[in-house]
């Protein structure tokens, strides 16, 4: 039985050890044919290490071949491509550990890391001279000061390509992983400047000559920042571009399908599909690569949240959380299925986030926690993409935001949940609402459309119920529009539901309105899309929803004893 080696990231030890390789070799024929610098942004876990230690280990000059881990891979068949094996000197740097609490850690981080660089290419100071020879030492005893660190990419591509009389291929994983802690830790403007003249700077080379191939990985393209603004030899490639490398990270269907073959769990392709499919780089649908092999890995438990456990989802929590009621709204319309439609922007910048909702979900999709497809024009003539949730398991961070934001007390979310699947008595209901107003609905939010808000953050609770229920909101209806209308998917939980929302002042009268509401429901008929959908009548359950300030009042009928 093959195996996955859970963790492995190096693709010489994977090789080495037997280990399960899809096989992404062909990512090198596009490297060689494509832009003297290639930035790749995609989410984390998707490959982007693998594949740059392949990189590296395919155009490594070694004393050792490492030409035996190829064979029998496809680049292995393109022997215009396979001349190009072991000939160039190569600078390797994952900047993934970088992530620190301060600017100052950051430098030190750097300064060790950046010294043991220039370490395993300390045979070149040969060819230096006195004064390039002493700034080689200095970063080597990590004793550089910052200027020195400044341009230590530049030179020591320099030195490479003066030393070995070859052109330098440079390989710089997760560039954007200390930025992200940097925004987090409020010292983003400072990384953001030795970024600047480190990496931008490196690339942009006097002597054109000396970089053959620059190959930069990371989630975000933050070109804004002026990184890379000087690098016209530059090509991003996102994951809204169809080409070629839209296969290369992550899992395509066919990919998957022998997967499946291979490891003898074919009867497992609809649950991997619906907990860790969704995504969409280019054309290509692609699954999530670590939650597969993890699933695959630990068969036959059952299928988890593997990839959301990799690293802390706080950074997309504060951006949520900080967004605003038009962002809450359009969170609790995703989470019920009710698509999204913004344009998305390939050079989002933190700075950017919090401007517009389109930034937030720009950010959401390129962190990997958003599915794009169908661009349709807006009415500016920028492309605007149809936003969904990806799968079960990313559906899993949204309710931990909804919890997270809307605790109220111990079990009142499930407490909710359980009353819809179980048709418990109405002052339950009442009670529940009641309880999570007082709690967590703001006043201010109710001030200025105190119905529409209500709607939109019982919407968003009632998201959780989605997998037995589909939930519609302002759905057309008989002779008009239902607030929400939550029609059971499975047998189990035969009870429908028409919700009805309304709004009142202080000096008006609650059960007269609510039985108003109730009797709207009825004269629209706002039962026949639920009839319409084969459910009975007598299954039906209308509730009116009253909200008069924070005092909630919640009435029923049964759709069955009307008719």
């Amino acid at each position: 039985m093959p195996q996955f080696r859970i963790g492995t990231d190096d693709f010489k030890e994977l090789i080495d050890e037997g280990g399960y390789f899809v096989d992404k070799t062909l990512i090198i024929r596009e490297i060689i044919e494509g832009s003297k610098v290639t930035l790749l942004p995609r989410p984390r876990r998707f490959g982007k290490t693998l594949n740059m230690t392949m990189l590296r280990y395919f155009f490594e000059k070694s004393e050792i071949s490492n030409s035996y881990l190829f064979e029998g891979l496809e680049i292995a068949q393109y022997p215009e491509y396979m001349k190009h094996q072991g000939q160039y000197p190569v600078i390797y740097l994952s900047l993934k550990d970088f992530k620190r609490a301060s600017f100052e850690s950051f430098l030190h981080a750097v300064q060790i890391e950046i010294s043991r660089l220039f370490q395993t290419f300390s045979h070149i100071q040969s060819i230096l001279d006195n004064g390039r020879k002493k700034r080689f030492l200095r970063i080597c005893r990590e004793e550089g000061d910052i200027d020195d660190y400044y341009s230590s990419l530049k030179e020591l591509i320099l030195y490479c390509y003066q030393y070995y009389q070859k052109p330098v291929i440079v390989i710089i994983d997760e560039y954007d992983a200390p930025m992200i802690e940097a925004w987090t830790n409020g010292y983003y403007d400072k990384i953001s400047q030795f970024m600047r003249f480190w990496l931008g700077g490196g690339l942009k080379h006097d002597n054109a000559s000396a970089l053959y191939r620059a190959v930069i990985t990371g989630i975000l393209r933050v070109a804004k920042e002026s990184i890379f603004s000087e690098l016209n030899n530059l090509d991003v490639s996102t994951t809204l571009q169809p080409g070629p490398l839209s296969s290369m990270f992550g899992f395509t269907e066919k990919e998957v399908g022998k997967i499946l073959h291979d490891f003898h769990l074919p009867d497992c392709k609809n649950t991997i599909r619906e907990w860790y499919n969704g995504y969409i780089f280019g054309s290509e649908t692609i699954y999530n690569p670590w939650s597969v092999s993890q699933f695959i890995t630990k068969y036959p438990a059952l299928p988890a949240t593997h990839w959301l456990n990799t690293s802390s989802n706080l950074l997309i929590y504060q951006e949520l959380e900080t967004g605003g009621p038009e962002i809450k709204r359009d969170l609790e319309h995703l989470l019920s299925g009710i698509d999204l439609r913004y344009p998305l922007s390939e050079t989002i910048t933190f700075k950017d986030i919090g401007i517009s909702p389109s930034n937030i979900w720009s950010f959401l999709y390129f962190s990997g926690y958003l599915c794009a497809d169908d661009p349709q024009p807006d009415i500016r003539g920028r492309s605007a993409y149809r936003l969904s949730i990806p799968n079960k398991e990313i559906s899993f961070a949204y309710e931990t935001f909804i919890e997270r934001t809307y605790p109220g007390k111990p079990g009142g979310l499930d407490a909710l949940m359980d009353w819809f699947i179980h048709s418990n008595p109405v002052i339950e209901l009442e009670n529940l609402l009641q309880d999570l107003a007082l709690h967590l609905v703001s006043m201010y939010d109710l001030a200025k459309l105190p119905e529409a808000v209500f709607h939109a953050f019982v919407l968003g609770l009632l998201a959780n119920l989605r997998y037995v229920y589909e939930i519609r909101s302002n759905p057309e209806s008989g002779y008009g529009r239902a607030d929400i209308i939550m029609v059971p998917k499975i047998p189990k939980y035969p009870t429908a539901y028409l919700i009805e929302f309304k709004s009142i002042s202080q000096n008006e009268d609650i059960n007269k309105v609510c039985s108003q509401a109730l009797a709207q429901i009825h004269e629209k008929v706002y039962s026949s899309a639920v009839h319409n959908a084969g459910i009975h009548l007598e299954q039906i359950r209308s509730l009116a929803i009253i909200l008069q300030g924070k005092r909630v009042m919640v009435g029923e009928e049964w759709v069955g004893e009307n008719s």
